[in-house]
C-alpha cells in the first residue's frame, strides 16, 4: 500500500515550530493551541492547500482527541476528592470546599447556559439543548499552564479553579454523550445500554484492584516498568481502547469511554502517578495530540464565515455568553479571594478551547449544527482564549495580599513551623513582635511581617475569611488566650490551631474546628518512641550523629530531567519521599528529578548541606 507521508511531515514541522517560536517571543505556552489552530487554517484547503484528506490523518487526529480527553481523566485524583468533603455541613465548611465551590460554579453555569441559548434561538436557528451544553466547556488546556506559570495551581485559588474545570468537562462530556445517545436511539431500550459502561467501570476496577494486590504481578510491574516493554504505558494504551470498544458497541460517544478509561486509571495508580503522567505525556503531547488540534484547523471550513451578516453577529454573541455564564457564578469566590480575583477566575475559566471544538464537532456528526455554526463556535473559542489569559493576567497582576494561613508569635516553634510552611508552597504570613527572631526569618527568607503591637485591635484590621486558618503561638499565654478569645467570640471565626495550656473551656466547641496541641503530650510521645522504639530513633542518630530530616525543594537547572541514578548524592544521607504536584512516591534510581519536586532527605549536617547543594543550585 503507497502511503503519502507528506501530510504527517508538514504537520510535524508546525508542531515543532509553534513551541521554539512562543519561547523565542516570549509568548505564554498558553496560546500554543490557539497558534496551532491557526496555522492549521493556514496549510489547510483555504489557503495554501498543503494538506490532502488522507483517511490515516483523520485517524491520527481522532485518536489524539481521545488521548486529549484520557488524560484529562487521569488528572484527576478521585481518592482526593472524596477525601475533601467536609464531615460537617457547615456554611464556612462548604464555602471552603474546593470541591464543592467548583460544583457550585459549574452548576451556576449550566443553570445560565439555559435562558442565554434560548437567547441566541430567539436570533439564529440553534438546538437550544446542544448550545446549554456547550456554553459551559472550560480549557483546561488554556487554564493549568498559566496558574502553573504563576505557582498557584497548588494553592486554593488555583486548586479551585482546576477542579471546576475538572468538574466542567466531566459533566460536558457526559451530557454530550448522553444528548448524543438520545438523538441517534431515542428514548427507546437502546439508551439504557449507555449504562453498560458504569458496570464495564466497576467491572474492571474490582478485577484490577485485584490483581495489583497479587505480588507476582507487582514483582513483574515493577521489572518491566522502565524496560523496553514500558508494561504501564502499553497498560494504560490497553484500558483506553477497552473503554473506546465498549462506547463503539454501544452506540455513544467514544469520548465517554476515553474519559471513564483515564479516570479509571487514574484509580489504579497512585504512587507511580507522576511517572506514568511523565511518559504518557511524552508520547500523547509529543506525537498524538498536536495533529488533533492542527487538523482542527486544516478542516475549518471557513467558507462558511463568508456571510458577515450571520456569522460575526453569532460569534459576537457566544463571546458574550461565555464570559457571562462564567464570571456571574465565579462571584461565590468572593468570600474566599475577594471581589478582583473571583472575577479573574471566571474570566480565566471563560477561556474555551479543546472541548468546546470537540463537542462542536460532535454536533457537526449529530447535524444539529451547521458547518457555520461550527465556524462561528470555532472562532469564538479562539477569540475567548486568546483574550481571557490577557485579562486574567490584568485582573491578578495587582497582588492582593491574602493568605490562607496566618501565624501569630514570634517563638522559635512560629520560626520552624513557618519554614516547613513555606516548603509546603503554602500562602502563609507570620506576624511577629519579636525583632531578635524576625532576623531568622529575614535570614531564611520567610514572609513574614513586623508587628509594634500585637493585639485584637490589629486583628480587625486583617479581614480574615472563614476559609483561613489562625495558628496562634506567641511567647504570651495570656496573650494567645487573649486572641483566640476575640477570634471566637468577636470574629465569630472558628479554624484555630493553638496550644492546650493557652486554652481555656469556654473556648471549646465540640462543632467547631479548633484544635488543641499539647506541647507536654508531643514531649511525651517523642520520649516514648526513644524507650519503646530505639531502632528507629537512637540508631539513626547513632549512624547519622545530628541526624535530621529536611525537605528541599529542586531549583537547580542542572539536575533537572535527571534520574537519581544520575546524580552524584552524598552517601551519608539518603532521598526518602518525593512530592510532584501533590503527588507522593519513593524515588528509586530510575525516577526523574524535576524542577519544582520537593524531596525529603535525611542525614547528618554535612548531607544536608551537600543534598541542598544539588537539589537548590
Amino acid at each position: 500500500m503507497d502511503i503519502n507521508y507528506g501530510p504527517l511531515f508538514v504537520v510535524f514541522v508546525i508542531a515543532w515550530l509553534v513551541p521554539l517560536i512562543l519561547s523565542w517571543l516570549e509568548i505564554s505556552r498558553s496560546h500554543a493551541v490557539i497558534l496551532k489552530i491557526v496555522l492549521g487554517v493556514v496549510i489547510g484547503p483555504y489557503v495554501l492547500d498543503l494538506i490532502v484528506e488522507t483517511q490515516y490523518m483523520d485517524f491520527l487526529a481522532q485518536t489524539g482527541f481521545l488521548i486529549l480527553i484520557f488524560l484529562a481523566g487521569f488528572e484527576i485524583n478521585v481518592n482526593k476528592i472524596i477525601s475533601s468533603f467536609p464531615k460537617k455541613l457547615k456554611f464556612a465548611d462548604i464555602i471552603s470546599n474546593t470541591l464543592i465551590v467548583a460544583i457550585i460554579i459549574y452548576f451556576g453555569s449550566l443553570f445560565l447556559s439555559l435562558p442565554a441559548a434560548w437567547l441566541i434561538s430567539q436570533f439564529f436557528d440553534v438546538d437550544i439543548v446542544f448550545y446549554t451544553i456547550l456554553l459551559p466547556t472550560v480549557a483546561l488546556s488554556i487554564t493549568v499552564p498559566i496558574l502553573k506559570s504563576d505557582g498557584i495551581l497548588s494553592r486554593r485559588f488555583g486548586q479551585v479553579i482546576l477542579m471546576e474545570g475538572a468538574v466542567a468537562s466531566v459533566m460536558s462530556i457526559i451530557l454530550i454523550s448522553v444528548y448524543s445517545g438520545v438523538l441517534k436511539n431515542g428514548f427507546e431500550v437502546e439508551l439504557l445500554l449507555f449504562s453498560v459502561i458504569f458496570l464495564v467501570f466497576i467491572v474492571t476496577y474490582v478485577i484490577g484492584k485485584r490483581l495489583l494486590k497479587v505480588r507476582t504481578f507487582q514483582k513483574l510491574l515493577y521489572t518491566l516498568e522502565h524496560a523496553a516493554s514500558q508494561i504501564r504505558v502499553r497498560g494504560a494504551v490497553v484500558l483506553l481502547l477497552l473503554f473506546v470498544i465498549v462506547a463503539h458497541l454501544l452506540d455513544t460517544e467514544l469520548v465517554m469511554g476515553a474519559f471513564f478509561a483515564g479516570t479509571l486509571l487514574s484509580l489504579f495508580v497512585n504512587k507511580e502517578r507522576s511517572a506514568l503522567l511523565f511518559k504518557l505525556d511524552g508520547m500523547s503531547y509529543g506525537f498524538f495530540i498536536p495533529i488533533f488540534f492542527i487538523m482542527v484547523g486544516v478542516n475549518l471550513d471557513l467558507s462558511a464565515l463568508s456571510n458577515f451578516e450571520e456569522s460575526i453577529p453569532l460569534i459576537l454573541v457566544l463571546v458574550f455568553s461565555f464570559f457571562f455564564i462564567q464570571i456571574i457564578p465565579s462571584l461565590v469566590m468572593t468570600r474566599l479571594f475577594g471581589f478582583k480575583k473571583a472575577i479573574a477566575a471566571g474570566v480565566l475559566n471563560t477561556a474555551r478551547m479543546g472541548l468546546t471544538i470537540a463537542a462542536a464537532q460532535i454536533g457537526l456528526s449529530l447535524e444539529v449544527i451547521t458547518t457555520a455554526d461550527n465556524a462561528g463556535i470555532v472562532a469564538s473559542a479562539i477569540i475567548v482564549s486568546l483574550t481571557c489569559p490577557l485579562i486574567y493576567q490584568f485582573l491578578s497582576g495587582d497582588k492582593e495580599e491574602h493568605h490562607g494561613t496566618y501565624i501569630f508569635g514570634g517563638s522559635r516553634a512560629s520560626l520552624h513551623l513557618a519554614e516547613r510552611m513555606n516548603m509546603h508552597d503554602s500562602s502563609c504570613i507570620t506576624y511577629l513582635q519579636n525583632k531578635v527572631i524576625a532576623k531568622e526569618f529575614d535570614r531564611k527568607g520567610i514572609k513574614h511581617q513586623d508587628v509594634a503591637v500585637l493585639d485584637t485591635d490589629f486583628l480587625k484590621t486583617l479581614h480574615i475569611r472563614p476559609s483561613d486558618l489562625i495558628i496562634v503561638l506567641t511567647e504570651s499565654k495570656n496573650l494567645n488566650l487573649e486572641l483566640a478569645r476575640f477570634l471566637k467570640n468577636e470574629l465569630k471565626h472558628n479554624k484555630m490551631i493553638m496550644r492546650k495550656q493557652s486554652a481555656s473551656h469556654d473556648l471549646i466547641d465540640p462543632q467547631g474546628d479548633l484544635k488543641i496541641v499539647d506541647h507536654d503530650e508531643v514531649l511525651a510521645n517523642h520520649i516514648e518512641d526513644m524507650v519503646t522504639r530505639p531502632h528507629s530513633v537512637g540508631t539513626l542518630q547513632e549512624s547519622f550523629g545530628m541526624y535530621r530530616v529536611e525537605e528541599i525543594l529542586i531549583k537547580s537547572k542542572d539536575i533537572h530531567r535527571k534520574l537519581v541514578k544520575e546524580v552524584a548524592f552524598p552517601p551519608s544521607g539518603s532521598l526518602v519521599i518525593q512530592r510532584r504536584n501533590g503527588e507522593i512516591f519513593i524515588p528509586h534510581g530510575d525516577t526523574h528529578l524535576l524542577m519544582g519536586d520537593v524531596i525529603t532527605v535525611i542525614g547528618n549536617t554535612t548531607a544536608l548541606h551537600d543534598f541542598r547543594g544539588i537539589l537548590e543550585g
